[in-house]
């Protein structure tokens, strides 16, 4: 009897070792789980980021973005608040296809995807 439960134990090991790496496997963190519209929101970002602007005549905020970087945003921008349930002709209704409109729209979409992603994992941790 004690040979049939040590040797039930020893090959219950494995399974309960692959068990547990698999659950810290799949406790990612909130970067790693992105819906694909904030992914591609995030990259054009970056994107923008990474381009140098040539001096300007006249000097300008640093919040301030050309035209090009705006029209670069634009595509990410718009996916992103349609993923929120909302249809490309209520975005341009709601924002008269105004370039500042959408991004701000979208980076308040952006920044509560953050926070709420933020506050679900301190709440698991």
């Amino acid at each position: 009897m004690k040979k049939t439960v040590l040797l039930l134990s020893i090959s219950l090991l494995p399974f309960i070792s692959c068990t547990n790496e698999s659950n810290i496997a799949t406790n990612v963190t909130p970067q790693a789980t992105k819906p694909e519209a904030v992914a591609k929101f995030n990259g054009a970002i970056k994107k923008v980021a990474m381009i140098k602007d040539p001096a300007p005549a006249m000097p300008k905020t640093s919040a301030e973005l050309s035209d090009e970087k705006k029209d670069m945003l634009i595509p990410a921008a718009k996916e992103l608040i349609a993923s929120t349930g909302v249809t490309l002709a209520e975005i341009e209704r709601q924002t008269n296809n105004d370039r500042e409109k959408i991004l701000k729209w979208a980076v308040q979409v952006y920044g509560d995807y953050n926070k709420k992603v933020n506050q679900n994992f301190k709440s698991e941790n």
